[in-house]
């Protein structure tokens, strides 16, 4: 029976090497059979960009860079998200072209290639530009797994063999992920209402994960360490919804004032407004040791706009976060 299941284990892996083999061979024979869509010249242009634009019909994105940082111009120049910049790159560097097609503009429309303003189904362009060199593609219909695409300027049309999708939303672009500090490095945090209510928390020990309310016995604390700690994960763990400069605010006295700090030393301070409705957060003070690698956007130009539901996670009192006593399940209003 053994020699059954070693001989039935030996064939499986004879299979699967064989198709490892055969998808590495169809890879090479898709390179051999194809080219790159951009020469070297023109990888140079993207290479040394300074502007970005992706667009479809009149929408929209442009991308700036400053350094080594790239932002969307729309929202002051805050940064884009690094991954989406990766993407992009990485597909328009990697574009291979599988088969020529028409180079007939009269085909162009058809093909989801028209430029032109009237279009009905206008392509997703896509513009590189740095200095006086620019470098401008244009995306159409998707045909299997690949896409028909044409440079700027030149009525030629090739199929290349990976698509291209991309936003033209300049919210999807912005890096909206402004606090990330883990749960378990969290120390203590307090909360303070302008009414003066204060809400001081802590933990046991370094380790440990839940937070307890400091003064509170024991015996109350537990059954609620869920509220508890999805107060303070609403601020630690922080995802905007929006961005905006400070100094394009009105703002008054903060709803909410925070604080955050950590077993390594690390303290965040934040703030919470309610401007006509549109609810704020500031990052007042980040400070971490020099070794330190907590995520978080500090840059005190900015303001960051929040959801209801995020407002509601963060504004929290004792009443609202002990919501079991002695084992009860008495809810507060």
């Amino acid at each position: 029976m053994k020699s059954k299941v070693i001989l039935v284990l030996a064939l499986l892996a004879a299979v699967l090497v064989t198709i490892a083999v055969w998808q590495q061979g169809s890879d090479r024979i898709e390179d051999l059979s194809s080219r790159p869509l951009l020469d070297d010249g023109q990888l140079g242009i993207i290479g040394g960009a300074e502007r970005i634009a992706v667009g479809r019909g009149a929408n929209s994105v442009e991308l700036v860079r400053e350094g080594d940082v790239w932002g969307v111009a729309s929202h002051a120049g805050y940064p884009a998200q690094r991954e989406r910049i990766a993407a992009l790159l990485h597909a328009v560097r990697g574009a291979r072209i599988v088969e020529d097609q028409t180079a007939n503009p009269a085909h162009h429309q058809r093909l989801g290639l028209d430029q032109s303003a009237d279009s009905d189904n206008p392509p997703l362009s896509v513009s590189f530009a740095g200095g006086e060199q620019e470098l401008g593609l244009l995306y159409g219909n998707e045909v299997g797994s690949g896409q028909l695409v044409r440079l700027v300027g030149n009525d030629q049309v090739w199929l290349v063999n990976r698509p291209l999708t991309m936003s033209v939303n300049s919210a999807d672009w912005l890096a909206l992920d402004v606090i990330s500090i883990p749960m378990q490095q969290a120390a203590t945090a307090r909360w303070t209402h302008p009414d003066g209510d204060v809400l001081e928390l802590e933990k046991s020990g370094e380790g440990e994960y839940n937070f307890r309310v400091v003064g509170l016995a024991d015996e109350q604390q537990a059954g609620n360490e869920r509220w508890i700690n999805s107060m303070v994960l609403a601020l630690i763990n922080l995802r905007a919804q929006n961005v905006a400069l400070r100094s394009d605010l009105a703002l008054g006295e903060p709803e909410l004032r925070m604080h955050v700090s950590t077993w390594e030393g690390a303290e965040l301070e934040a703030s919470l407004y309610d401007l006509d409705g549109r609810f704020w957060l500031l990052i007042d003070r980040f400070e971490q040791p020099q070794e330190g690698n907590l995520g978080v956007n500090a840059d005190p130009r900015w303001a960051f706009q929040l959801g209801i539901g995020q407002v509601e996670s963060l504004a929290k009192r004792r009443e609202h976060i002990i919501r079991t006593q002695a084992g009860s399940e008495a809810v507060a209003e």
